[in-house]
């Protein structure tokens, strides 16, 4: 009986040491964090963190998918969107894509319409660019829409 007594205080005592260990906020790897202490991390529901986690993941695709500097990159079929500004290699507005199809989008400037191939498509941390000069789309504009004679 005296063992069973001896063994009982042994363990309450080695408990109440580890309980007053964690309470001095000792923490660290593997240390216990009592909740409601300066050390313990806010609590929250499963939905939140994964509403959080899934408005991480969208972002960080979002953020790849756009570039981060001036420098132009080849635009993918689905950067090309109609309402979607143009600009010229200086960054000038020459108009806006009016519709796209399967291989080209209509871009709607002050001299008219004309149709673009998606591949001519850039863009940059701004939007979509063609590689030329607003003077020189405006030729080009000029010239598709010139009445047959």
């Amino acid at each position: 009986m005296k063992a069973v007594k001896l063994a009982a205080i042994a363990a309450g005592l080695t408990l109440g040491a580890g309980a007053a260990q964690a309470q001095q906020g000792s923490t660290g790897p593997g240390m216990p964090v009592l909740v409601g202490s300066v050390d313990a991390p806010e609590l929250k529901g499963p939905d939140d963190s994964a509403a959080r986690i899934d408005k991480a993941v969208r972002d960080s695709r979002l953020d790849a998918e756009k570039p981060k500097t001036a420098r132009a990159v080849p635009a993918k079929p689905g950067d090309v969107t109609a309402g979607s500004e143009v600009r010229d290699s200086k960054g000038v507005v020459l108009g806006k894509v009016e519709s796209v199809s399967m291989a080209a989008a209509v871009i709607v400037a002050e001299a008219g319409k004309v149709e673009v191939p998606l591949e001519a498509f850039g863009k940059n941390n701004k939007g979509l660019l063609l590689a030329l000069t607003k003077k020189d789309f405006d030729a080009m504009v000029a010239g598709a829409n010139k009445p047959a004679n």
